[in-house]
């Protein structure tokens, strides 16, 4: 029967050796481009990429790593896998990586990709750009071989960049987590393990030389062994030794407390010098590096520190990586931060606490001293959970000085606690103004507005308006400074009251005031309406007077009184018609008072209060009468024409001047007005009050003497609306 390939030697003996690690530094760059290009592993970027330019292509990976045609087999090395880049932009990353590998070491790359073909097979994936002849191979090769769980994979991963980074101890531990049986598998590891071992063991016996020497021979032994292993925790905490300073001496590196938590480093400067410092902590296996604090500068800071341990930092000073001298090294710090941002305000009787706790802490510890409660057993001590943000109020305080401690409590590893070192803030109650508990608003005696109210005993009461909406709940603390200035015409506790000059619609609201402190108190909507602007009386025939004045802003009607009647008149009547009042002949008072509307609620709140506001009075005058008559001679046959007026005035008060009185001549029509006619005749207010009883003859005028034309008096001058001018029968001042 024939035999298959591989039956008498064993698929192992057969094939070779088979990786169990990639051992290439840009292992982890890889499998991130391949994962970033949906292949399942590196080898798939090669047939991907060939088969776009030639057609179907398999890779072949026994006897190195090759590109099969059906027409030819090309190993593929640096200059094929560049070229392939630069044919398919997608997978270019992947196939320069594996370029770079290649170029490192020729044989890396069929290992790589062994490597990753391998659990592949193990697991039945097919269509893997393989050739047909070696997957069924390499499949069965697979199952031989030991399986590499999570851990040890990811050990098996990192020993090419461990190894490249000179850290034997932790390219040792990667070791060990892969078992014998992995190195028993791949003679490459297990060569790897031996030299690893060779290297460690002369570390180890150099460290036992630099435990019994000298300082200068021990800090060379300590750096001939982090030539080599530059993660050996033996030799970073000799030198750590070293580099400590005698006890009582000041510590070159400066290690102290920062906001957020962290840790601010500092120690001399040395131009040139490029610096690596680490931390080390009780109970951490190893020192670490602090990220970030590299370079030349002089200062560092640690943005995560263990908080509740005694941490201590060194820096040393290094040459492409290694370190050339003992470090500068801190006194031990406790990590425990204290709260940032620790602010007090004070308000009436109390004192607010507020903070930023940092990360970790568990519980904050407030302790108040002052006048109120003195030091010593009588300070008020409280504990506040730690929330991000505390807040605490301290009540019942009398005014004066006081001092706050705020201490926080930090978790430690062995279960306790600890406590940061504690921050100290002081801060005043001042005196603050008692609050106004009610406040009320009714009209005065005198027409004004009378506020009263409650509360407020030793305080200032202002009473202020607000931009509407924005008016401060009752009992809100402000700054006198930033109140609004007070309504001038509104005067708490005054028993007669004022009255706004204009007129006045919105929530007029208290302030207690005392120094630079004040506190809001209730407010009143208040309803005022403006004054009755301008009244004046003009009367008419019969007795009627009629009143003319501005309507008040925000009245809602007018009241009328005199002595004898009353009348209620609406803007709109009074717009429509106007205000005529049955005063008769003699003289009158008129008050003319603005009402308010009803009182109306205001969005569930309190009614509006309506104030009245004070009346305006105008004094109308007795009814003055002028009355005048044309006298008249014959002239022709049946014409008669005027040669003297007749003027008479009556009830005018002799106080008053009367109006002057013109006699106005036009042609063909009657005149309409003062100016619409040429005057023949004026006569003074003077000249009138002077005669009840007087007759003035017409001057000679050529058009008195040419018919028809029109006569016609009127009065002008102040006071003429308050004089009834008569006229005679119209047949009287039509001359035909």
């Amino acid at each position: 029967m024939r035999r298959g390939f591989g039956e008498q030697l064993g698929l192992p003996g057969a094939l070779g050796s088979l990786p169990l690690a990639p051992l290439a530094r840009e292992y982890k760059e890889l499998t991130e481009s391949q994962l970033a290009a949906g292949l399942r592993y590196a080898g798939e970027a090669l047939t991907v990429a060939q088969e776009a330019s030639s057609g179907e292509a398999f890779v072949s990976v026994l006897d190195g790593v090759a590109l099969c045609t059906p027409r030819r087999r090309r190993l593929v090395d640096e200059a094929a896998l560049l070229s392939l880049a630069d044919a398919r932009p997608s997978h270019a990353p992947v196939l320069r990586l594996l370029a770079g590998i290649r170029r490192h070491d020729p044989a890396l790359l069929r290992r790589v990709l062994l490597y990753q073909l391998l659990p592949l097979l193990r697991q039945g994936a097919t269509d893997l750009g393989l050739d047909p002849a070696e997957a069924g191979l390499l499949a069965k090769a697979a199952r031989t071989l030991p399986v590499l769980d999570d851990r040890r994979r990811a050990a098996a991963e990192a020993l090419a960049p461990l190894w490249s980074r000179r850290r034997l101890r932790a390219c040792a531990r990667a070791v060990a987590a892969l078992g014998p049986d992995v190195l028993r598998a791949d003679p490459r590891l297990a060569d790897l393990d031996a030299r690893l071992r060779r290297l460690l063991d002369d570390c180890d016996r150099t460290l036992a030389a630099a435990a019994g020497a000298g300082p200068d021979r021990a800090e060379a032994h300590y750096l001939r062994v982090l030539s080599v292993a530059s993660d050996d925790d033996g030799a970073v905490r000799g030198l750590v030794r070293l580099g400590t300073p005698p006890s009582g001496d000041r510590a070159p590196l400066e290690a102290r407390p920062a906001d957020g938590g962290r840790v601010a480093l500092s120690w001399p400067a040395r131009p040139g010098t490029h610096w690596r410092v680490l931390r080390d902590a009780p109970g951490h296996d190893r020192p670490v590096p602090v990220p970030g604090a590299t370079g030349t500068a002089s200062t560092a800071v640690d943005a995560d520190p263990p908080v509740g341990l005694r941490v201590r930092y060194a820096a040393f000073p290094v040459r492409d990586g290694r370190p050339t001298g003992a470090p500068l090294v801190s006194d031990p710090l406790l990590v425990a931060p204290d709260a940032e941002e620790l602010v007090l305000d004070d308000g009436p009787g109390r004192i607010t606490a507020r903070w930023r706790r940092p990360r970790n802490a568990c519980t904050a510890v407030l302790t108040l001293t002052g006048p109120a409660t003195g030091p010593g057993p009588g300070a008020a001590t409280v504990r506040h959970s730690a929330d991000r943000t505390g807040e605490h109020v301290f009540t019942g305080l009398e005014p004066g000085g006081y001092t706050l401690l705020l201490t926080l409590h930090h978790p430690s590893p062995d279960g306790g606690t600890v406590d940061s070192p504690g921050v100290r803030r002081t801060g005043t109650v001042h005196p603050w103004p008692r609050p106004l508990t009610a406040l009320t608003a009714a009209p005065g005696p005198d027409g004004g507005v009378r506020f009263t109210g409650h509360g407020g005993e030793g305080s200032e009461v202002r009473l202020v308006t607000w931009p509407e909406g924005t008016a401060p709940a009752p009992g809100t603390e402000l700054r006198t400074a930033a109140l609004p200035a007070p309504l001038p015409w509104a005067r708490y506790g005054d028993p007669g009251g004022a009255t706004p000059d204009e007129a006045f619609t919105g929530l007029v609201s208290a302030v207690t005031v005392l120094g630079e402190r004040a506190l809001a108190g209730p407010g009143v909507r208040l309803d005022v309406p403006g004054p009755v602007g301008a009244p004046r009386a003009v009367r008419e025939a019969g007795g009627q007077v009629r009143l003319l004045f501005d309507w008040p802003a925000g009245a809602g009607a007018v009241h009328a009184a005199w002595d004898g009647g009353e009348l209620r008149i609406s803007r709109s009547r009074y717009v429509r018609e106007g205000l005529r009042l049955p005063l008769g002949p003699g003289p009158r008072h008129v008050t003319l008072r603005p009402l308010v509307p009803e009182a109306r609620p205001d969005g569930g709140a309190a009614a509006t209060v309506g104030v009245p506001r004070a009346p305006a009075g105008v004094d109308v005058p007795g009814e003055a009468v002028v009355r005048y008559r044309l006298l008249t001679r014959r002239r022709g046959l049946h014409r008669r024409v005027p040669y003297a007026v007749e003027v008479s005035a009556h009830g005018h008060d002799p106080d008053v001047p009367l109006p002057a009185l013109v006699l106005v001549h036009r042609d063909t029509v009657r005149p309409r007005h003062a100016e619409d006619g040429t005057v023949l005749l004026r006569i003074d207010g003077a000249a009138l009050a002077a005669a009840p009883l007087q007759t003035r003859e017409l001057p000679p005028a050529p058009d008195l003497s040419r018919p028809p034309y029109a006569l016609r008096a009127f009065l002008l001058g102040d006071g003429a609306g308050a004089v009834r001018l008569e006229e005679p029968a119209l047949t009287t001042l039509v001359v035909r």
